[in-house]
This record gives C-alpha cells, structure tokens and sequence, in this order.
C-alpha cells in the first residue's frame, strides 16, 4: 500500500512532520493486523502487509484478505494529530493471492504493486486486487504516458468547450474541456489524460497549459461582445496543491487581460478534504481578485455541509450521477432537492451536469435549479463550433 499525496505533506510541512506522519500510520498498522500476520516499510511511504493462514480456498482467502485490507484502510484514514497539525491522509492498496503458480517473491510484490497502482487510478482511497491482464495494462499505461509527452510537443492536445444555460436556455457560461487526439486512439477525454499526466508528472505543464489557452479564448469572445460571462476551469488535485498555484493564476489572468471574475476554477469535493485549510487560504487569495470557486461533482466524494460553511464557494455542481435517475429513483430525486434547497440557503448558485432529457430539465427547474450542463444542450465542442454557436445566440 502507499500513502496517498504523501509528498504534499512533506513539500508544505516539512521531512520531519512526515517522518511523525509515517511513525503513525505504522503504529496504527502494527496494532490493526493479527499476530500471525506481519508489516514492513519498503521505504518512502510505501508498505507491506502479509496476510498469513488464510483459507485454502482462493476465494474465501480472497475475502478474508478484503475484510484485512478495509479495515487497515478505515483505520489509516482517520484523522492524524502531528505536532499540532491536523492531517488527513489514505492508502490505495493493492492485493494478491499467491501462491497462483510458481511466482516468486519479487514477481509478488510486483504483482501487488500493480494492483495498488490500479487503486490509485480508480481515485485512491481504495482497494484493487490483481488480476491477470494487468502488467499488460501497466505496460500501456506507461506507453500512454510517453505518448502524452509526444503529445505536448507536438500541439496535439485541444481544449473544448461545453454550454452552461440559464432557466431560458441562453448560454451565459462555458466549461474548457482537454482533449487529446492520439494518433492511433483517437480522441481521449480528461478522465484518461488527467491520470496519466498526474502519475507522470506532466500534469503542472498541462495545467498550465489549459489555464493559458481557455483563458485567452474566452477573452476573445469576451471582446466580442458576446453573451458569454463566464469561463470554467477544472483544477487537478495535484497543480491546486502546488505552493505556487494562487501565484501562477493571478499572473495568467494579467498575462491574458481577462478580468478574474470572468473565472470560475472547479476544484473535485476530494481535493479540498487533503488539506481544509490549505484549500481555504488558496480560495481567499483568488477570491480578492474576483476568481469564483466552485465544487465539483458535489456529493460523490468527501465533502459535507461543514466545508460549504467553512469555505467561500460560489456555485456548486450536482453529480451527473444523481442527475441520471431523478426520473427514477426517489431516493436521488430526493438528495438533489435538499442540495438545491440547502445551497440556495447557503446563497450559493446550484448547476445540474449530465441533463439529457426534457424530463430532467422540468423536475430540476421545479426544484429551483437555475444553470444546467449536459447533452440536452450541447456536446463539449471544439473552440470554432462553439464559437459559431456563441454568435448564432447572439445574432
């Protein structure tokens, strides 16, 4: 298992409050395992666990090594106090059942290696097993990530852009969207690339990147006396907790003349639980110049109601996958009133993603949702296309 954004804690705190930080995390996983069981630090903050005298049965060893792992992981994830310092940190781990055939102890720890590492893609603070087929998905993985390398350099990554309507269904707002079109893959989404550009660290170049190009964009449409008002941007885990990030968007907003509050930066619910207060004086620095936040994807992730108190939010954006079954499912239609009711309450604008039927439009306007996102509207769009649709309103 690894820790997961360990290196923050060292980069922002200090080697030494890490070094507690790990002390911690292996008291409380000495105490967690059985007797018969044994744990290692390989080094960095990376561990190991052996699970001993399972069952000779692959699958109910596989249970009960499942049952061993979430309870190690509910045990990590509590909050830590080091040195006065309120830490949050989880694992992703990886899990194998050997013996499968005559592996040997390095092709093992490899092997839960690769499982821990498709712990890590599927959004960390998770549990992954291995399974055949996966060394080949490592392999194309890293294949991909020297693909995207290739792809900077040779301008193969492109922005889009996706409609954010109002009540009337006039466009007011954009989301920038990457895309990356790989010449034997064709076109691949964020959910491929942001991944791949943060296990390989290109991810703060791209970041970048997309910042300098979305803005200068929208000032052209801006300029244009179009009705667009605003842009959004959404902000990787890792470039958001960069020391310099606040920096580095104050100096593009002045390097492309776009006035901040024409920004609106999206930040994923699990970003801001790594680190609150990290999060709340980033948030303040960009909101005196007039940059808006908003939370992604609200109410899948760690979020609650107490972050929305604590920190300044602008708008805030209901999952698509609640969207998809308000038709459906009471329970869904139920949580997204009380997010709009609660939100409206707290003076904070509510956006619904993922609307694709009228029907869903209908319930979300009854229950006072005023912007809408998804393909009822419009497909993310490349710049021209969205461009002419911009002047097609205005006309």
């Amino acid at each position: 298992m690894d820790l997961d954004h360990f290196k923050i804690i060292n980069d922002s705190l200090g080697h030494n409050i890490g070094d507690l930080l790990l002390k911690e995390v292996a008291n409380r996983l000495t105490k967690q395992i059985r007797n018969e069981d044994t744990a290692s630090r390989l080094g960095g903050d990376e561990f190991v666990v052996l699970f001993s005298e399972l069952s000779g049965d692959p699958q109910l060893a596989a249970q009960q090594a499942q049952q061993g792992a979430h309870k190690i992981l509910k045990t990590l994830s509590q909050p830590y106090t080091i040195s006065s310092n309120m830490l949050h940190i989880t694992p992703s781990i990886g899990i194998v059942i050997f013996p499968m055939n005559d592996e040997n102890a390095d092709d093992i720890l490899k092997f839960a290696d690769t499982a821990m590492y498709r712990a890590k893609d599927a959004g960390r603070n998770t549990i992954r097993f291995f399974l055949p087929g996966m060394e080949q998905a490592a392999e194309a993985q890293l294949r991909l990530q020297n693909d995207l390398r290739l792809a900077i350099r040779n301008n193969q990554l492109a922005l889009y852009f996706q409609p954010q309507v109002n009540i009337e269904g006039h466009l007011l707002c954009a989301e920038a969207l990457l895309r990356w079109s790989h010449p034997e893959q064709g076109m691949i989404e964020p959910n491929t690339i942001i991944p791949a550009a943060e296990e390989s660290g290109q991810i703060l170049q791209i970041s970048e990147w997309v910042l300098k190009q979305a803005l200068a964009q929208s000032k052209t449409w801006m300029n244009e006396s179009t009705n667009l008002q605003r842009i959004a941007i959404n902000i990787s885990s890792v470039h958001f907790h960069q020391v310099g990030f606040a920096y580095q968007v104050k100096r593009i907003l002045q390097e492309t003349s776009v006035n901040p509050n024409r920004l609106t930066l999206e930040i994923h619910e699990n970003t801001l639980a790594d680190n609150l207060e990290e999060a709340k004086e980033k948030i303040l620095a960009l909101k005196r110049l007039g940059v808006r936040f908003c939370i992604d994807s609200f109410g899948v992730g760690y979020a609650s109601i107490a972050y929305l108190r604590r920190l300044p939010m602008d708008e805030l954006k209901i999952d698509r996958s609640f969207v998809r079954d308000i038709e459906s499912d009471p329970k869904d239609a139920q949580l997204v009133q009380t997010i709009i009711t609660m939100a409206h309450l707290m003076e904070i604008e509510v956006i619904a993603i993922g609307v694709e039927t009228e029907a869903q439009l209908q319930f979300l306007r009854d229950k006072g949702c005023k912007m809408f996102q998804g393909y009822y509207f419009n497909h993310p769009l490349p710049a021209d296309q969205f461009e002419s649709l911009l002047k097609k309103q205005f006309a």
